[in-house]
């Protein structure tokens, strides 16, 4: 079976740890989305996403663990033709543990709702056979402050750390562009983004984002549907975030990791498995290390 479905990298921004680090845990950081299939259908799923990240890995005093479980329900649909229009809402249930205590906490995580605008699209605008296929997409959104932050570094019952939240108690602003070529069973699929944050009601800012995938995969036709493995790598980078205005030096960082999947597609739903690895990375001063990261997602088109 030809490929059916133009495969696109999304992103969505769910999920930062300890020592503020800006790229590690929270509902600020950018997050892995993974393939979904780019016809003219909506689509509503749900997914889950696993992040662990150490903080003082060496030190059995200061060493702190953080795990992430973030369920999230998305849809797409199309209100005008060649307009996407994406909606994430985030339920995450956080641990922390250190050498004397863990720490919970769960709910409502913040909803980012993004627009996009197909520039081009070799399979809509011609009827024409071509040896490559190109997707263009671009667009933006907003991040709305619907997760709890409370932030109080005086209060010993509370998590003193900013990133140890469920949300960022920020408005936040995004800007996407999604490509892909595909010949034949092959593609490529790129995805780069950009997040402005801005300041919270407790004057505490997180620093500006930047994001981005680039995937490589194949389809397989089995019956009626077809598989789709895929590798490639996930990076972001964040800026250095502000408290009251004052740069917080131990904030920001860097992080590269490679990316394994497969993908499965029917006329009626997808299912998506994906793993990532860490390959190069620096948060916090180097005070904070991302383990490996597990998603798991399924979608269904009407």
């Amino acid at each position: 079976m030809i490929l059916k479905y133009k495969l696109l990298l999304a992103c969505l921004f769910a999920a930062s740890a300890t020592m503020a680090c800006d790229i590690c845990g929270c509902a600020n950081s950018g997050a892995y989305f993974g393939l979904m299939p780019q016809s003219n259908k909506s689509m509503i799923g749900v997914r889950y996403q696993r992040l662990h990240f150490v903080t003082h890995p060496a030190s059995k005093v200061l060493r702190t663990e953080e795990h992430f479980n973030v369920g999230e329900v998305y849809a797409r649909f199309f209100p005008v033709k060649r307009v996407q229009v994406m909606a994430f809402v985030p339920f995450r249930a956080d641990r922390q543990l250190t050498s004397a205590d863990v720490k919970k906490q769960s709910g409502l995580s913040d909803i980012t709702v993004l627009a996009n605008y197909n520039l081009f699209n070799t399979f809509m605008d011609s009827e024409h056979t071509h040896a490559f296929n190109h997707t263009l997409m671009v667009g933006g959104g907003i991040k709305v402050p619907t997760g709890k932050f409370r932030f109080d570094e005086n209060n010993t019952l509370e998590v003193a750390n900013a990133n140890f939240q469920l949300g960022t108690g920020s408005t936040d602003f995004l800007l996407n562009a999604f490509y892909t070529i595909n010949k034949g069973q092959w593609g490529l699929a790129t995805n780069v983004s950009r997040k402005f944050n801005t300041v919270n009601s407790q004057g505490y800012r997180f620093g500006d984002q930047l994001f981005g995938t680039i995937e490589l995969y194949r389809s397989f036709s089995i019956g009626k549907f077809s598989v789709t493995p895929s590798v490639g790598i996930y990076g972001e980078h964040a800026a250095h975030g502000k408290q009251h205005g004052e740069v917080l030096d131990i904030t920001g960082g860097k992080l590269l990791n490679g990316t394994a999947g497969v993908t499965f597609f029917s006329d009626k739903w997808t299912l998506g498995i994906n793993a990532q690895k860490p390959i190069t990375q620096k948060s916090a001063s180097g005070h904070v290390v991302a383990k490996e990261r597990v998603l798991v997602q399924l979608g269904f088109l009407f």
